[in-house]
């Protein structure tokens, strides 16, 4: 009888052990110890949206125009089913101001991820993920060179599209597409969430056929491709990393990725001029998850910079940084000339930075 009794109480024991373990590093990964800095590049501004949050932003530097994908995000999260749309900031003008960016859309349109595409004869492409109640799409928008507005174009789907969070363009034609989730039952999700398992789907369109080239991503978040096409940057909300793939001439996916270790949940990845990557990161998912239910209640932001030496080593800077009492929830920034443009999952507005000494 006391040998049972022991087992029992050694069951017992193990599991208090194993269920403290799991909360410990469900909470360490989640950033509830992280302490937030206060970092600023210098003098910030906000410029108010009306319709929504922007989520991501996208900007065509040789005109200086950015694109926003607007959307009420704390509504819909509410249950409600609002309709949201793409603007435009002209980023010449000292204080931008929000304009229509499409002549058309699908009426069941609420945007989230965002990518340009311009070809050699100057027209430009804008392709956009689209949560339709239908099923997840991508939205292709067209603008000639001479045009001020995209107009819709067409509407691709596929079974593969499942928690798609953001989208790449490789060619005027194809792209890739990042989903946040792979899981297909409660208990998948729940070992993502908590152990952070990588069951995310990488989604390449290569024209004609859309393809799963990875599927072992920890919720990939952000995406984007350096200017020369060689390089694929996936962000890893719960791996706190960016994965590094090669790419070979037809856009495909070749050897081994590289990973990037960060200390924040990537989000949205944005590449400037001179190849730096920015990217936005949740420092502290758990605050970010209360900050849905709570808007009063705040979400940190955070805002780095990665460049590359000579080895391809990567140097990791801090250029913005906050708890939110200000700026809650910061998922995207883009760095344009001397300003930076950062937008957010929740807030009405984006918040515009003029860097020091630029």
């Amino acid at each position: 009888m006391k040998s049972v009794v022991r087992l029992l109480l050694f069951i017992f024991l193990a599991v208090i052990v194993f269920l403290g373990a799991v909360t410990m590093t469900f909470l360490i990964r989640g950033g509830a110890f992280y302490e937030t800095q206060a970092i600023a590049p210098g003098s910030c501004k906000n410029i108010a949206l009306t319709d929504g949050s922007a989520e991501d932003i996208q900007t065509d530097r040789l005109s200086k125009t950015a694109y926003l994908s607007v959307l009420d995000r704390r509504a819909i999260g509410g249950g409600k089913r609002l309709t949201g749309t793409i603007l435009s900031l002209d980023l010449n003008a000292e204080t931008p101001v929000p304009q229509p960016a499409l002549t058309s859309q699908p009426d069941d349109f609420h945007p989230h991820g965002l990518s340009l595409f311009t070809n050699d004869s100057g027209q430009t492409s804008l392709f956009v993920l689209n949560h339709a109640q239908d099923g997840e799409k991508v939205e292709l928008f067209i603008k000639q060179n001479d045009d001020t507005a995209f107009e819709h174009i067409r509407t691709y789907s596929s079974p593969l599209l499942i928690e798609p969070n953001d989208i790449v363009a490789i060619t005027e034609s194809s792209f890739y597409v990042a989903n946040d989730s792979g899981a297909s039952n409660p208990l998948e999700r729940a070992a993502e969430m908590l152990l952070a398992i990588g069951l995310s789907p990488l989604v390449y369109f290569d024209g004609t056929t859309f393809s799963t080239p990875a599927d072992d991503l920890k919720s990939a978040g952000g995406i984007n491709v350096n200017q020369e096409r060689t390089k694929l940057f996936v962000g890893e909300t719960l791996g706190k990393s960016i994965k590094v793939y090669d790419l070979n001439a037809d856009g495909a996916l070749y050897g081994d990725p590289k990973t990037i270790a960060l200390k924040g949940g990537v989000d949205n990845i944005d590449i400037d001029e001179n190849g730096v990557l920015w990217i936005a990161n949740h420092t502290n998912t758990l605050s970010l998850i209360k900050h849905f239910t709570d808007a009063a209640s705040p979400a940190p932001t955070q805002i780095q910079t990665i460049t590359f030496d000579a080895e391809d080593e990567a140097d990791i800077t801090t250029v913005y940084e906050e708890d939110g009492t200000t700026f809650s929830a910061g998922s995207v920034a883009n760095k344009v000339e001397d300003r930076i443009l950062m937008g957010s999952i929740t807030e009405k507005r984006v918040r515009i930075c003029q860097m020091q000494g630029e």
